[in-house]
Protein backbone atom coordinates (compact mmCIF):
# COMPACT_ATOMS: atom_id res chain seq x y z
CA UNK A 1 0.00 0.00 0.00
CA UNK A 2 1.12 3.59 -0.56
CA UNK A 3 1.82 5.30 2.78
CA UNK A 4 0.62 8.85 3.27
CA UNK A 5 0.59 8.91 7.07
CA UNK A 6 2.52 7.14 9.80
CA UNK A 7 2.65 7.10 13.60
CA UNK A 8 5.22 5.19 15.67
CA UNK A 9 4.59 4.29 19.31
CA UNK A 10 7.45 2.94 21.43
CA UNK A 11 7.13 0.95 24.63
CA UNK A 12 9.79 -1.22 26.32
CA UNK A 13 11.54 -3.13 23.52
CA UNK A 14 8.69 -2.90 21.01
CA UNK A 15 7.76 -0.48 18.23
CA UNK A 16 4.16 -0.09 17.08
CA UNK A 17 3.89 1.45 13.62
CA UNK A 18 0.55 2.58 12.16
CA UNK A 19 0.41 3.37 8.44
CA UNK A 20 -2.48 4.46 6.24
CA UNK A 21 -3.55 6.51 3.26
CA UNK A 22 -6.15 9.23 3.53
CA UNK A 23 -8.88 7.87 5.78
CA UNK A 24 -11.64 9.14 8.02
CA UNK A 25 -10.12 10.26 11.34
CA UNK A 26 -12.71 8.24 13.23
CA UNK A 27 -11.21 5.05 11.79
CA UNK A 28 -7.69 6.09 12.82
CA UNK A 29 -8.91 6.97 16.30
CA UNK A 30 -10.55 3.56 16.66
CA UNK A 31 -7.33 1.79 15.66
CA UNK A 32 -5.23 3.91 18.06
CA UNK A 33 -7.72 3.14 20.83
CA UNK A 34 -7.43 -0.57 20.00
CA UNK A 35 -3.61 -0.53 19.94
CA UNK A 36 -3.23 1.39 23.21
CA UNK A 37 -5.72 -0.88 24.97
CA UNK A 38 -3.79 -3.89 23.68
CA UNK A 39 -0.56 -2.47 25.12
CA UNK A 40 -2.24 -1.73 28.46
CA UNK A 41 -3.82 -5.17 28.70
CA UNK A 42 -0.77 -7.24 27.79
CA UNK A 43 1.50 -5.27 30.13
CA UNK A 44 -1.08 -4.90 32.95
CA UNK A 45 -0.86 -1.11 32.90
CA UNK A 46 -3.53 1.04 34.50
CA UNK A 47 -2.54 4.36 32.97
CA UNK A 48 -0.39 5.47 30.06
CA UNK A 49 1.36 8.78 29.53
CA UNK A 50 3.10 10.00 26.40
CA UNK A 51 6.27 11.93 25.61
CA UNK A 52 7.90 13.16 22.42
CA UNK A 53 11.50 12.61 21.31
CA UNK A 54 12.64 15.41 23.64
CA UNK A 55 11.02 13.68 26.64
CA UNK A 56 8.38 16.41 26.77
CA UNK A 57 4.98 15.19 28.05
CA UNK A 58 2.19 15.36 25.46
CA UNK A 59 -1.55 14.84 25.48
CA UNK A 60 -3.29 12.00 23.71
CA UNK A 61 -4.33 13.66 20.47
CA UNK A 62 -4.56 12.26 16.95
CA UNK A 63 -3.52 15.59 15.42
CA UNK A 64 -0.50 15.79 17.70
CA UNK A 65 0.42 12.15 17.14
CA UNK A 66 0.38 12.64 13.36
CA UNK A 67 2.42 15.81 13.66
CA UNK A 68 5.10 14.25 15.91
CA UNK A 69 5.10 10.74 14.37
CA UNK A 70 7.32 9.31 17.16
CA UNK A 71 5.58 8.83 20.51
CA UNK A 72 7.01 7.21 23.63
CA UNK A 73 4.62 5.43 25.97
CA UNK A 74 5.45 5.64 29.67
CA UNK A 75 3.96 4.22 32.83
CA UNK A 76 2.25 6.96 34.85
CA UNK A 77 4.75 9.83 34.98
CA UNK A 78 7.85 7.68 34.72
CA UNK A 79 10.08 9.03 32.01
CA UNK A 80 13.29 7.09 31.55
CA UNK A 81 13.20 6.46 27.80
CA UNK A 82 16.24 7.75 25.88
CA UNK A 83 15.74 10.09 22.91
CA UNK A 84 14.96 8.36 19.65
CA UNK A 85 18.32 9.24 18.10
CA UNK A 86 20.01 7.13 20.78
CA UNK A 87 17.99 4.03 19.94
CA UNK A 88 19.49 1.80 17.28
CA UNK A 89 16.93 -0.96 16.68
CA UNK A 90 13.82 -2.37 18.31
CA UNK A 91 13.71 -6.09 18.98
CA UNK A 92 10.00 -6.37 18.29
CA UNK A 93 7.83 -4.45 15.84
CA UNK A 94 4.12 -4.49 15.19
CA UNK A 95 3.06 -3.02 11.86
CA UNK A 96 -0.59 -1.95 11.55
CA UNK A 97 -1.75 -1.36 7.98
CA UNK A 98 -5.03 0.52 8.22
CA UNK A 99 -7.50 0.17 5.35
CA UNK A 100 -11.08 1.43 5.13
CA UNK A 101 -12.59 -1.99 5.90
CA UNK A 102 -9.81 -3.95 7.55
CA UNK A 103 -6.75 -3.78 9.77
CA UNK A 104 -3.71 -5.92 8.88
CA UNK A 105 -1.32 -6.57 11.77
CA UNK A 106 2.14 -7.93 11.01
CA UNK A 107 4.47 -8.89 13.86
CA UNK A 108 8.27 -9.01 13.56
CA UNK A 109 11.20 -9.98 15.78
CA UNK A 110 14.62 -8.67 14.79
CA UNK A 111 13.10 -7.82 11.39
CA UNK A 112 11.96 -11.42 10.87
CA UNK A 113 8.23 -11.77 10.27
CA UNK A 114 6.48 -13.89 12.89
CA UNK A 115 2.82 -13.70 11.93
CA UNK A 116 0.13 -11.71 10.16
CA UNK A 117 -3.43 -11.20 11.40
CA UNK A 118 -6.36 -9.55 9.61
CA UNK A 119 -9.27 -7.87 11.41
CA UNK A 120 -12.40 -6.48 9.82
CA UNK A 121 -12.68 -2.83 10.82
CA UNK A 122 -16.17 -3.43 12.17
CA UNK A 123 -14.69 -6.05 14.50
CA UNK A 124 -12.23 -3.48 15.85
CA UNK A 125 -15.07 -1.00 16.41
CA UNK A 126 -17.16 -3.65 18.18
CA UNK A 127 -14.25 -4.67 20.44
CA UNK A 128 -13.63 -1.04 21.34
CA UNK A 129 -17.30 -0.52 22.16
CA UNK A 130 -17.30 -3.57 24.44
CA UNK A 131 -14.21 -2.20 26.20
CA UNK A 132 -15.84 1.21 26.68
CA UNK A 133 -18.98 -0.38 28.12
CA UNK A 134 -16.92 -2.56 30.44
CA UNK A 135 -14.87 0.43 31.61
CA UNK A 136 -18.02 2.43 32.29
CA UNK A 137 -19.55 -0.44 34.26
CA UNK A 138 -16.37 -0.74 36.32
CA UNK A 139 -16.32 3.01 36.91
CA UNK A 140 -19.94 2.93 38.06
CA UNK A 141 -19.21 -0.09 40.23
CA UNK A 142 -16.16 1.54 41.84
CA UNK A 143 -18.16 4.70 42.50
CA UNK A 144 -20.77 2.61 44.27
CA UNK A 145 -18.08 0.86 46.34
CA UNK A 146 -16.53 4.21 47.30
CA UNK A 147 -19.93 5.52 48.33
CA UNK A 148 -20.51 2.46 50.51
CA UNK A 149 -17.07 2.84 52.06
CA UNK A 150 -17.85 6.48 52.83
CA UNK A 151 -21.13 5.49 54.46
CA UNK A 152 -19.38 2.80 56.46
CA UNK A 153 -16.72 5.24 57.72
CA UNK A 154 -19.39 7.73 58.72
CA UNK A 155 -21.41 5.03 60.44
CA UNK A 156 -18.40 3.95 62.48
CA UNK A 157 -18.35 7.42 64.05
CA UNK A 158 -21.89 6.92 65.36
CA UNK A 159 -22.25 3.46 66.95
CA UNK A 160 -25.96 3.88 67.54
CA UNK A 161 -26.68 4.22 63.82
CA UNK A 162 -23.86 2.00 62.57
CA UNK A 163 -24.63 0.41 59.20
CA UNK A 164 -23.52 -3.17 58.74
CA UNK A 165 -22.00 -3.66 55.27
CA UNK A 166 -20.89 -7.24 54.71
CA UNK A 167 -19.72 -6.52 51.19
CA UNK A 168 -17.45 -3.66 52.27
CA UNK A 169 -16.06 -5.61 55.21
CA UNK A 170 -15.19 -8.45 52.88
CA UNK A 171 -13.71 -6.05 50.34
CA UNK A 172 -11.46 -4.41 52.95
CA UNK A 173 -10.32 -7.85 54.04
CA UNK A 174 -9.49 -8.84 50.47
CA UNK A 175 -7.38 -5.72 50.00
CA UNK A 176 -5.17 -6.52 53.00
CA UNK A 177 -4.91 -10.33 52.88
CA UNK A 178 -3.44 -12.07 49.87
CA UNK A 179 -2.57 -15.74 50.28
CA UNK A 180 -1.52 -18.64 48.08
CA UNK A 181 -4.04 -21.32 47.16
CA UNK A 182 -4.02 -24.58 45.21
CA UNK A 183 -6.42 -25.20 42.35
CA UNK A 184 -8.21 -27.71 44.58
CA UNK A 185 -8.91 -24.94 47.09
CA UNK A 186 -10.13 -22.65 44.32
CA UNK A 187 -12.54 -25.36 43.12
CA UNK A 188 -14.38 -25.17 46.44
CA UNK A 189 -15.51 -21.61 45.62
CA UNK A 190 -17.72 -22.41 42.65
CA UNK A 191 -21.11 -20.86 43.36
CA UNK A 192 -22.62 -17.50 42.52
CA UNK A 193 -22.43 -16.34 46.14
CA UNK A 194 -18.92 -17.72 46.63
CA UNK A 195 -17.22 -17.32 43.27
CA UNK A 196 -13.47 -17.47 42.81
CA UNK A 197 -11.78 -17.30 39.43
CA UNK A 198 -8.15 -17.69 38.34
CA UNK A 199 -6.68 -15.43 35.67
CA UNK A 200 -2.96 -15.78 34.89
CA UNK A 201 -2.27 -17.20 38.36
CA UNK A 202 -4.11 -14.36 40.13
CA UNK A 203 -7.17 -15.40 42.14
CA UNK A 204 -10.17 -13.10 42.36
CA UNK A 205 -13.40 -13.34 44.35
CA UNK A 206 -15.89 -12.19 41.71
CA UNK A 207 -19.02 -12.84 43.79
CA UNK A 208 -19.73 -9.11 43.98
CA UNK A 209 -18.89 -8.52 40.32
CA UNK A 210 -21.03 -11.25 38.72
CA UNK A 211 -24.13 -9.07 38.33
CA UNK A 212 -21.97 -6.30 36.80
CA UNK A 213 -20.36 -8.51 34.14
CA UNK A 214 -21.16 -6.94 30.73
CA UNK A 215 -21.39 -10.38 29.10
CA UNK A 216 -24.01 -11.55 31.57
CA UNK A 217 -24.03 -13.71 34.68
CA UNK A 218 -24.08 -17.04 32.85
CA UNK A 219 -20.89 -16.30 30.92
CA UNK A 220 -18.73 -15.37 33.90
CA UNK A 221 -20.06 -18.32 35.90
CA UNK A 222 -18.47 -20.61 33.28
CA UNK A 223 -15.08 -19.71 34.73
CA UNK A 224 -15.94 -19.86 38.43
CA UNK A 225 -13.96 -22.30 40.58
CA UNK A 226 -11.28 -22.91 37.95
CA UNK A 227 -8.43 -21.43 35.96
CA UNK A 228 -10.36 -19.36 33.41
CA UNK A 229 -7.37 -17.73 31.71
CA UNK A 230 -7.87 -19.48 28.37
CA UNK A 231 -11.63 -18.85 28.44
CA UNK A 232 -11.07 -15.15 29.20
CA UNK A 233 -8.54 -14.69 26.41
CA UNK A 234 -10.87 -16.39 23.94
CA UNK A 235 -13.57 -13.75 24.42
CA UNK A 236 -11.82 -10.47 25.36
CA UNK A 237 -8.00 -10.64 25.19
CA UNK A 238 -7.76 -6.84 24.89
CA UNK A 239 -9.14 -6.18 28.38
CA UNK A 240 -6.82 -5.45 31.32
CA UNK A 241 -8.60 -7.76 33.77
CA UNK A 242 -6.36 -6.93 36.74
CA UNK A 243 -7.25 -3.24 36.46
CA UNK A 244 -10.92 -4.23 36.62
CA UNK A 245 -10.67 -6.89 39.33
CA UNK A 246 -7.74 -5.70 41.45
CA UNK A 247 -9.99 -4.80 44.38
CA UNK A 248 -11.34 -8.35 44.39
CA UNK A 249 -8.04 -10.23 44.42
CA UNK A 250 -7.75 -12.75 47.27
CA UNK A 251 -4.46 -14.41 46.45
CA UNK A 252 -2.26 -16.31 44.02
CA UNK A 253 -2.37 -19.78 42.52
CA UNK A 254 0.39 -22.20 43.51
CA UNK A 255 1.17 -25.14 41.25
Amino acid sequence: MNINHQINFYFANRQYTLVWQDLDQNIINEVIFFVLNDISSKNKLNHLTFTDTNSTPIQQSLTLFIQLQHIFINISNTNNIPPINEIQEWEFQNLYQINPNQLIIQKFKNKRKLESVNYQMQTIINLNQQFRETSQNIKDNNNMINQKQSIERSANSYPITKIQSTNIQQLNKLQTQLKSYTIEEVQQHNTQKDAWIVLQDNIYDVSYYIEKHPGGREQILRGVGKDATFLFLQHHPWINFHYILEKFQVGYLVK
